[in-house]
């Protein structure tokens, strides 16, 4: 039974692999993304992408969870799973800004 357990833990941990890589290329976006904002080169603040990188920090850092922290381990998994959604939600409020990058780099 252990080893079943094992293999389908591994199996969703590989099988997320492109939810990891989107957090990932959400990460590597949002942050020149500001700073183009910040800069005044990119218009307007795309609020929602904001927002949902506020909610995903703060779900990390918040100690109200759905799972408690001090269950040993879960209360950690929650917070990684939640706040890994959010960001990758957020992967997909970027694709304006890389739309307008790409645009950027051709003229």
């Amino acid at each position: 039974m252990k080893g079943g357990k094992r293999r389908n833990l591994l199996g969703l941990l590989t099988g997320r692999g492109h939810v990891i890589l989107r957090i990932i290329k959400a990460l590597k976006t949002f942050f020149p993304m500001m700073l183009d904002w910040k800069r005044g080169r990119y218009r307007p603040l795309p609020k929602k992408a904001v927002g949902l990188m506020v909610l995903a920090v703060l779900y990390l850092v918040s100690p109200f969870d759905l799972i408690p922290d001090f269950l040993l381990g879960w209360g950690f998994i929650d917070d990684v799973l939640i706040s890994g959604w959010l960001l990758a939600k957020l992967d997909e409020e970027l694709d304006p800004y890389r739309q307008w990058r790409k645009m950027q780099a051709a003229n």
